[in-house]
């Protein structure tokens, strides 16, 4: 029996584990979309990432519970110690920030964050403090250094007679800053996923919505941007085509094979 919990503790941390790494990876392919400068593939992507949300949410909040309860009866039954595989308790970061080691915490414990804070630490506003209640509110994501998005402002663009190549190079500076921005909500998304698991120090799954709604944020930055030159920016579709696009095109050939095969052996 004790070996099966074992067992079903290392499963749920794995899903887990999963969920964070899909979400983030839906997010890089928004970036690569952005790379490209199609805006009807950054829509169907958006609206992936909201599936894939959604599911994440569902998933999480069930499997957080159950692997509280296990890690709980582990460290507080017969065999009470600490749980192998738990590391040191971490802070949750923010955005374009460095990951902060709390104090070593022996076990789990409950989805408190002030349990996991070393008496006079720095109590930084970032978007990970959105995913923990506290007295003075949820804070603004915007807060947080990734919020310096790219300026569309006319005085930072060029001039309205520049050459083309100038507007060519503002265009893809701007979207290299967003797409910046972007990687830097996927490594937060794992970060806040890790933390989640090892110290039950985030809300996971207000975590996962702070990170959609900054991605669709960011991407009406891009629409801003493209919309200063709509033509050229159109232009500029299939620069960089999107490596996960290959990717499940070659998945899709390798299914379809298979069926294939499945139906020719049935006949």
């Amino acid at each position: 029996m004790h070996y099966d919990a074992a067992l079903r503790v290392r499963e749920l941390t794995q899903n887990i584990y999963d969920i964070g790494d899909e979400i983030a990876d839906y997010i890089n392919h928004v970036s690569q979309a952005i790379a490209d400068w199609d805006a009807d593939l950054v829509e169907d992507c958006l609206l992936e990432l909201e599936e894939i949300v959604a599911e994440g949410r569902a998933e999480v909040r069930p499997g957080l519970s159950e692997l509280n309860g296990l890690r709980q009866a582990f460290v507080s039954g017969v065999r009470a110690g600490s749980m192998s595989g738990v590391t040191p308790s971490r802070t949750p970061r923010a955005l374009g920030g460095s990951v902060a080691r709390g104090s070593d915490y022996p076990h789990p414990g409950r989805t408190l964050s002030f349990m996991h804070r070393k008496p006079g630490a720095s109590a930084r506003r970032s978007l990970s403090d959105a995913t923990t209640p506290t007295a003075a509110g949820t804070s603004d994501p915007r807060s947080a250094r990734g919020a310096e998005f790219a300026d569309t402002s006319a005085e930072h663009a060029p001039a309205t007679m520049a050459s083309t190549a100038s507007w060519r190079m503002w265009l893809r500076e701007q979207a290299e800053r967003i797409r910046a921005d972007l990687r830097e909500v996927e490594d937060w998304v794992i970060n806040q996923t890790q933390c989640a698991l090892e110290s039950q120090s985030v809300l996971l799954p207000q975590a996962y919505v702070k990170a959609e709604q900054r991605t669709i944020e960011l991407v009406g930055h891009w629409r801003e941007v493209i919309a200063r030159q709509p033509e050229l920016a159109a232009g500029m579709r299939g620069e960089a085509p999107p490596e996960f696009l290959a990717e499940r095109a070659r998945v899709e050939e390798i299914v379809g094979r298979l069926q294939r095969r499945k139906r020719g052996t049935a006949v």
